[in-house]
């Protein structure tokens, strides 16, 4: 028989309304939508400023906030824990882009910050693709004509990731570096137009990835949101990635990455689910 498996009651990924790519809806909507689905930890995870120097890649520079919101949004998180004491335990955090050349920048803002950060996480969204930067997970058309076509192919683009994954597992971003790494597998975003000959083509540097997560004591983000992208309908990372992990002992952390009122909580009996049918 089948073990049980139950994931805390905690979402380890969410947006707010300072998202400049989210619903723009009051922070305190998502929560108390969080606080009636009875989750006990809600982990506020906004996308920081990008480093000075890189050029947001998305047509209506959306990726992250600016620099000037930084200090307003962790004291709009501290005023939210306050707040919420008595119905649910608030950690303020960041989605912290992990960047190649830009690790100095990424170490200074973390140097900073970090004392105010409780819960954060280590992404992959950016590979060098045509015409500078492109985001992996922008839209099906960006993926092929910007990566793509670029790397040659789809297997390509996805161990480009990976190779980026690795650099980020073993980057020096000082003390206060994230220990859970986001949406691993967010190159999937769009499988079902853009799909691997070979779903398993990345098995090696998972594996060698896994090995790295697992001697740093990282853990994984068991991120929802895959599941209800129209090109993914898949969770991140992918169930036999998840398995391989679960097989190292590496730890996963519920997430819903909502951006809106209606994602949070998105998916967690399905993540219960899957990670109980990977553990066997």
């Amino acid at each position: 028989m089948r073990n049980k498996v139950t994931l805390p009651r905690r979402d380890g990924h969410t947006h707010t309304e300072f998202c400049p790519h989210g619903s723009r809806e009051p922070t305190e909507q998502f929560i108390q939508r969080a606080v009636e689905l009875r989750f006990e930890i809600y982990s506020l995870t906004e996308h920081p400023p990008l480093p000075p120097g890189f050029e947001d890649p998305t047509p209506d520079k959306s990726c992250g906030i600016s620099w000037p919101q930084l200090q307003p949004y962790l004291e709009h998180c501290r005023k939210l824990k306050s707040r919420f004491a008595n119905q649910i335990e608030i950690r303020a955090g960041l989605e912290v882009d992990y960047i190649p050349g830009f690790e100095s920048d990424t170490r200074d803002m973390l140097k900073k910050y970090g004392p105010d950060l409780e819960d954060s996480l280590l992404s992959v969204h950016f590979l060098e693709g045509k015409g500078g930067w492109r985001c992996v997970d922008h839209s099906p058309e960006d993926f092929q004509d910007g990566l793509v076509s670029v790397y040659g192919s789809v297997g390509a683009v996805h161990e480009a990731y990976w190779r980026t994954v690795k650099q980020a597992v073993l980057a020096d971003l000082g003390p206060y570096k994230p220990r859970r790494l986001g949406h691993l597998s967010l190159a999937h975003k769009f499988q079902l137009k853009h799909p691997l000959a070979n779903a398993r083509q990345c098995g090696p540097q998972v594996l060698e990835n896994f090995d790295l997560i697992r001697s740093r004591r990282m853990e994984l983000d068991l991120n929802a949101d895959g599941l209800f992208k129209p090109d993914c309908r898949e969770i991140y990372p992918a169930p036999w990635i998840i398995q391989e992990a679960i097989r190292r002992d590496i730890p996963f952390v519920y997430g819903s990455d909502t951006h809106s009122v209606k994602g949070v909580g998105q998916g967690f009996e399905e993540a219960e689910q899957i990670l109980a049918a990977a553990a066997g």
